[in-house]
Parts: structure tokens; C-alpha cells; sequence
């Protein structure tokens, strides 16, 4: 800036003079100016001085908490229509595959993460991870040996997030990601249990950027989600046969 056009103290302070209603057009600006601090001699403390610049600072961490209440009201109502989205579409689905179909390409699309996994306890987990591998009707599941789901998730919790997969070690990881684990850096894992026979099984949503999900936020949707799809794939699995056999 060039020092015709610069301002200096005086001129700021002839402007302030001929406009004494400024600072009550801009009171946001008490925020960061610095009040004089007032020599009253020896060790007399400016009271004054020091009460102002701690409403100072606590208008400050207002407008920090305020600030991050809005982010995460704005994340909220992205979570909640989303949500409402991915019920829609399940309760759509004309089959057991379109479920399955649903789960493994419309979700991760609609989370806005890079893949959905669903695991269920098997007796014969082992044997109908290979018998499905290939096949169209059960790809979209996962299988687990009895019991996994306990170690998973610890015996109390219902949703486990994981902001960083290489700091955060998770039992099961390989097993729940299966062909992916290697590129998923954050998790989200749901416990859940089929209605109809107790039987204990997952929803993971997994990401290739850490951070993506971390302690501390918000699952009430999530997990409102999981106990909507727990009874929906319930239905739809008892319907299709399969759960006679697996």
C-alpha cells in the first residue's frame, strides 16, 4: 500500500472522532482491539483492563463453539437425509439380491464412502466364504466364525469407529474388509442381530482417508440406520430361503 493512501494513527483517530457511533455499528471489533492498560504505579493492578480482555476471550471461545454447533448441525441433517435415503431404497428392494445389490453398490455411493461390508456369524463360516465367493446370490456377505462378533466390538459396544486403521488395531479387520482391507484407512463398524434368531452380525462402512470417522461423533443415526436394516435384511433373508442353510 502506498503511503498516499496508507492511514495513520491521527487520521484513524479524527475518522473515530467524527464518528463517535462507529464501535456501536462494529461491535464485533471489541473482540480484538487491545483497551490501554492503565499505570496507576507500583504493583496496582488495571482491573479493568484484564476484565475486558477475559470477556474478550470468552466472546471468542462463544464464537468457536457457536461456529462448530453449526458445522455439526449442518453434518446432521446430511446424515439424516442421507439415512432417510438408504431406508427408502431398501424398503424398494424386490429381492434378497436387490438387497444384497442395494448394500454393496447404492450405499457406499449414498454415505459418501468407499465401501459398505455386511458380516453375519456362521456356524460354517469358513465353508460359505468359498461356497458364495463366486456366486451372485450371497456376495454381498460376509461370513464370520461364531463369537467374532463379541471381539470385535468388546462385549458393551454397538458401534466402534476408527479414525486411523494403521494407528488403531482391530480385531476381525481382514475378515470384515476382506478384499479391501488394504486401501481402508477409517471404519465405522455397527453391531447388530438378525430379530429372528439372535443371530450377531456387522454393518461396516469403511474409507480410504483417515480421519473420516472418529471418537466422539455423532451415531445416533447410524446406529437408528442399523437397527432398520437388521430388521429389513431379516425379512428379506428368512424370505429368500438362504437362512435355512447358512
Amino acid at each position: 500500500m502506498s503511503q498516499e493512501n496508507s492511514l495513520n494513527k491521527q487520521q484513524i483517530a479524527d475518522y473515530l472522532r467524527k464518528n463517535p457511533d462507529f464501535f456501536r455499528d462494529n461491535a464485533d471489533l471489541f473482540e480484538v482491539i487491545k483497551p490501554p492498560e492503565a499505570d496507576h504505579g507500583g504493583n496496582v493492578v488495571d482491573l479493568q483492563y484484564y476484565i475486558l480482555e477475559r470477556l474478550q476471550n470468552g466472546l471468542k471461545s462463544m464464537k468457536q463453539k457457536y461456529d462448530g454447533l453449526l458445522v455439526s448441525g449442518r453434518d446432521n441433517m446430511s446424515t439424516l437425509h442421507q439415512v432417510h435415503e438408504a431406508v427408502l431404497l431398501l424398503l424398494r428392494a424386490g429381492s434378497f439380491d436387490q438387497f444384497l445389490e442395494i448394500t454393496t453398490f447404492d450405499l457406499p455411493a449414498l454415505f459418501n464412502v468407499d465401501t459398505v461390508k455386511f458380516c453375519i456369524e456362521s456356524d460354517a463360516a469358513e465353508f460359505y466364504a468359498g461356497k458364495f465367493e463366486e456366486e451372485d446370490t450371497a456376495s454381498g456377505i460376509g461370513f464370520l466364525e461364531v463369537g467374532t462378533v463379541d471381539k470385535i466390538m468388546g462385549k458393551d459396544k454397538s458401534i466402534v469407529l476408527i479414525s486411523d486403521t494403521g494407528k488403531q488395531f482391530l480385531y476381525g479387520f481382514e475378515q470384515i474388509f476382506s478384499d479391501c482391507s488394504g486401501i481402508i484407512e477409517s471404519a465405522a463398524i455397527l453391531r447388530m442381530s438378525l430379530p429372528s434368531s439372535q443371530r450377531p452380525c456387522l454393518l461396516a462402512f469403511g474409507v480410504r482417508i483417515p480421519g473420516h470417522f472418529y471418537d466422539g461423533q455423532g451415531t445416533e443415526m447410524l446406529s437408528f440406520f442399523a437397527q432398520v436394516f437388521e430388521h429389513l435384511f431379516d425379512l428379506s433373508f428368512n424370505d429368500s430361503g438362504i437362512a435355512d442353510f447358512i
